[in-house]
């Protein structure tokens, strides 16, 4: 049994469909780019199978249950974690209260806590510091470790390394694999790098004008001519 698996789906904003037709299957520990140019529903996609919109048809299955008609928080509940790409922090508050806004279905996270602490370091040094003054890295690791308290089976990042320099965001991405590493699934967007992310994911979606038009490995998908030239141009 497949841990998601989106079935026939069709979805968008208000009366007007975005994505149609939509079929993406993601096993338990696996990880996978979703990949395509800017405006093919990329985002859209992830903003459906988080609940933030609505499905007009279809099915969207998470962990063998349907979850289509789920409000955002229950499926966060369910074992979903989703990373916005922009404005995924709260500027104002300081990394701790982020922290603590992000464990808020949690009785308590002391354990949680620690096991984040070791996993991004940096954060802990920058507890007391107000996230809006972090660097654009450290935000990005902010946004994925609140994220995280919550344990999520499939974590679904959009563009985590987008605008980061370099260093930056081989930083974020190294800590991205060692999330996968622990065994979380992860749906990952990327629409710069692109050869550097397919090295790490084990298949590849792409998307296009709102449809699924290829899904395969690395290999496959540089060898073939059509989808080499609409995602590298």
């Amino acid at each position: 049994m497949s841990l998601l698996e989106v079935k026939n789906m069709e979805s968008g904003y208000g009366k007007t469909s975005i994505l149609y037709n939509i079929n993406v299957e993601i096993e338990k520990g696996e990880i996978v780019a979703m990949i395509g140019p800017n405006g093919a529903g990329k985002t859209t996609l992830l903003r459906t199978i988080s609940g933030i919109l609505k499905v007009k048809k279809g099915q969207i299955v998470f962990q063998g249950k349907q979850i289509e008609n789920l409000r955002p928080d229950e499926r966060v509940q369910r074992g979903i974690g989703y990373v916005h790409q922009d404005n995924n922090v709260f500027p104002t508050l300081t990394v701790m209260e982020n922290l603590e806004m992000g464990a808020y279905l949690l009785s308590g996270f002391g354990d949680r806590l620690e096991g984040i602490f070791r996993l991004f370091p940096i954060l802990r040094e920058r507890k007391k510091q107000k996230a809006g003054t972090l660097s654009g890295g450290e935000r990005q690791m902010l946004a994925i470790a609140s994220s995280l308290l919550l344990t999520p089976d499939l974590l679904m990042l959009d563009e985590p390394c987008g605008g980061l320099a370099l260093r930056i965001a081989e930083e974020v991405c190294a800590k991205i694999l060692d999330i996968h590493k622990m065994g979380t699934a992860i749906l990952w967007v990327v629409e710069r790098e692109i050869e550097s992310v397919l090295e790490l994911v084990s298949r590849s979606y792409v998307m296009e004008s709102g449809q699924i038009i290829f899904q395969g490995t690395e290999k496959e998908l540089l060898s073939n001519k059509k989808l080499q030239d609409l995602i590298f141009g």
